[in-house]
């Protein structure tokens, strides 16, 4: 850009009679950047919407101060940055983004200010977050996806859904319908609002497997932009309750919500497509299923911005009177009769080896979403996030008393292994690998909670150690003390008659309390 003349930069700009140009005061340097550089404005809406974001809650609860801090996926930040393509506002809307005469000023400029034009577009985001047990391995992943859209300057205001999946029985149960009713979720969106809804999961809870979402997403996907957004990767998809299938899809306009899009099945030309229709008894809405990787979202990007054919994978979702019609496929008989043995022998032949290595580590601990995750990163860093997933979905684990789905705690008992598991566990590791998980709660877990402080010296020295002191919160973790010092005391009498000793007393402290 050249130089600014005097109807730039304004007339106490021209040049003195015999001198170079005077410097330019702080004001009319404002005045000249406006004039020569606008930048985009930034309603009140942006700042304030990710403020509220950012200052009142995250996703997962962050790893306590001084813990390790597990790591996202790799992919999960970089993915984020394909959706600045869709800054490319459909045309029928692209006038909006005309600026009013005044929609640069500044408030340190001459001239009026004029605030933001009424008719601006406004772009929200919707993060539809599954909460069930299962997605605690992906809390790393999760957080950094949110955190990184957050701060992307397309969207005006990122918003937080919870789905209850693992414990609801019922389609009223799984979201806060208030919550739904102010995002106005499943309702037209007006023309100048635009809302995208991104639903992070690995649909394994029983929201998924007995179709109990499928209401609440047909209602979204008929008036706004949905996608899922899969931790898993593809070829585990099967695993889940999210059957995805290959297709062609076009966006009849723009950014249009998913009941607009038009299908054609794989290998079939363009002109054979049959377009979507206003809704009526046995259609099916479709909604692109992805990886959390770049190149994944940059092929829905392109299907949301362009009237190109895009190859998705895309689950069908059944029309409101098949849906209402589904039952539940009978599942295999009741394990409840499987011994400890036989649910170990069919993790270990279904999981990885990796999977299955966590395992026996964690049956060293007690265990919460936290300290699965310190094990993990601290004594097997090749695990990744889909290793403690398994472990979490395995069949091996119950929710723990009075344990709430939503509950993320690092100082409380959340899992628990089902009976005669934790101590067969421990009979297949490794005695050198179990004391280390011991050291690791001692050094992490012990300045929060009492009756695991000291664990090392009374594991390592049983006879020399007093025993703990049996309050109302310490047998959950005493318990697991006790399965420790069995585990070790193979040819050991002193670990042997620790384990008896405290096994005795907490059965008498909770038969006091009863």
């Amino acid at each position: 850009m050249g130089r600014p003349g005097p109807s730039a930069a304004g007339p106490q700009a021209a040049r003195r009679p015999g001198r170079g140009r005077r410097p330019m005061s702080t004001l009319e340097a404002a005045t000249w950047l406006i004039t020569a550089a606008p930048a985009t404005p930034v309603t009140p809406s942006q700042v304030l919407g990710l403020e509220h974001l950012a200052a009142e809650r995250t996703v997962f609860a962050p790893a306590p101060d001084g813990w390790p801090s597990p790591l996202p996926l790799p992919a999960a930040e970089a993915s984020v940055s394909a959706l600045h393509a869709l800054g490319q506002l459909p045309p029928e809307r692209r006038d909006f983004r005309k600026p009013a005469a005044d929609a640069y000023a500044i408030p340190s400029a001459p001239g009026p200010v004029c605030p933001p034009a009424a008719d601006s577009p406004v772009r929200e985001l919707v993060l539809v977050v599954d909460t069930g047990l299962s997605m605690f391995a992906w809390a790393p992943t999760v957080n950094a996806f949110a955190a990184s859209a957050c701060e992307l300057p397309l969207f005006n205001d990122v918003h937080l859904v919870e789905l209850r999946s693992q414990s609801s029985t019922s389609p009223a149960d799984l979201f806060d319908r208030r919550r739904l009713d102010e995002l106005g979720l499943g309702r037209p969106a007006s023309p100048h609002r635009q809302k995208t809804v991104f639903v992070l999961t690995d649909a394994v809870g029983a929201a998924w497997k007995r179709g109990l979402i499928w209401r609440d997403l047909r209602a979204w996907a008929q008036h706004h932009t949905v996608a899922m957004l899969h931790v898993l990767p593809h070829h585990d998809w099967e695993l889940s309750g999210v059957h995805a299938r290959p297709h062609q899809l076009r966006a009849l306009a723009p950014g249009c919500p998913n009941g607009a899009l038009e299908v054609a099945p794989p290998g079939t030309a363009p002109s054979a497509a049959r377009s979507s229709l206003p809704e009526r008894d046995g259609h099916r809405l479709l909604i692109p299923v992805l990886e959390i990787r770049k190149r994944w979202l940059d092929q829905w990007v392109r299907l949301m911005t362009s009237r190109l054919w895009v190859h998705q994978q895309a689950l069908e979702i059944p029309s409101a009177s098949a849906a209402t019609g589904l039952v539940p496929s009978p599942g295999s008989a009741p394990d409840a009769e499987l011994t400890p043995e036989q649910r170990i022998g069919e993790f270990r032949t279904a999981a990885s080896d990796n999977a299955f290595t966590l395992a026996v580590l964690l049956a060293a601990a007690p265990l919460n979403r936290h300290i699965m995750q310190l094990i993990a990163a601290e004594l097997l860093p090749a695990a990744s996030p889909g290793d403690l997933a398994a472990v979490l979905t395995s069949g091996l684990l119950i929710t723990a008393e009075n344990a709430a789905e939503h509950s993320d705690p690092y100082d409380q008992v959340v899992f628990d292994f089902t009976p005669g598991v934790r101590q067969k566990l421990l009979s297949l590791g490794e005695s050198v690998k179990t004391r280390r998980v011991v050291a690791l709660l001692d050094q992490y877990l012990g300045p929060h909670v009492p009756a695991v402080r000291g664990i090392s010296q009374r594991v390592k020295n049983p006879a020399a150690a007093p025993l703990p002191e049996i309050t109302r919160e310490a047998p959950p973790y005493l318990r697991v003390e006790c399965a420790v010092l069995t585990a070790l005391s193979g040819a050991s009498t002193p670990h042997r008659e620790a384990a008896e000793v405290l096994r005795t007393r907490i059965d008498a402290y909770v038969a006091s309390t009863r």
